[in-house]
């Protein structure tokens, strides 16, 4: 176990869309043993998601999108997951209706809280709250598609059995998709 950690320092590589810092810091182990370490770490803002679901059709609604970090590791051309964004100021929930609308085009109902979970902590700073929130096909109110102009989304609506199908076949291989289907079939929503 950790008694103490400290950062020493930290030197900003790169400032763009993240921030890239290589961040000395000194840990010392319950042991008493001290050790020093640099990393880089990527700063995130906070972000949400939410999996938007129709209980009475038994389908969830994703989005497909061009992810290019994605294509970079995989070569995947396109990304099938759950509506999410970074926070703008805004608490999560307000953030996963945002999401929900701006990339579906439907507006989401008594949304829920699911979890939240670091993305990749040995090198990025990036929490997700992640939500679950019906909706009905009444509640399209746009077309979606995003609104970033490095953005444009498909919406797909799926069972939960083909969803979770796509994860065994590797389709589905977004962290935050792939644990709020798993969530969202644990706790019988769909």
């Amino acid at each position: 176990m950790v008694k103490r950690a400290e950062v020493l320092g930290a030197a900003i590589l790169s400032d763009g869309r993240f921030r890239l810092t290589r961040t000395l810091t000194e840990v010392e182990e319950g042991d008493g043993e001290i050790r020093r370490f640099e990393y880089e770490i990527y700063h995130y803002k906070g972000a949400a998601a939410v999996l938007p679901f129709d209980p009475v059709r038994g389908i969830v609604l994703l989005v497909r999108q061009f992810r290019l970090g994605a294509f970079l590791a995989t070569g995947a051309l396109d990304l099938l997951e759950a509506p999410a964004g970074m926070l703008d100021g805004d608490a999560p929930e307000a953030c996963a209706e945002r999401e929900a609308m701006e990339e579906t085009g439907y507006r989401v109902h008594d949304l829920k809280r699911a979890f939240t979970f670091l993305s990749s902590p040995a090198g990025m700073t990036e929490t997700i709250t992640c939500f679950v929130g019906r909706y009905r096909p009444e509640d399209a109110i746009t077309a979606g598609g995003g609104v970033d102009a490095d953005e444009r989304t498909e919406r797909v609506e799926l069972t939960i059995e083909d969803a979770l199908a796509r994860i065994d076949s590797g389709e589905i291989c977004d962290g935050k998709t792939v644990a709020l289907l798993s969530y969202a079939r644990a706790k019988g929503l769909i």
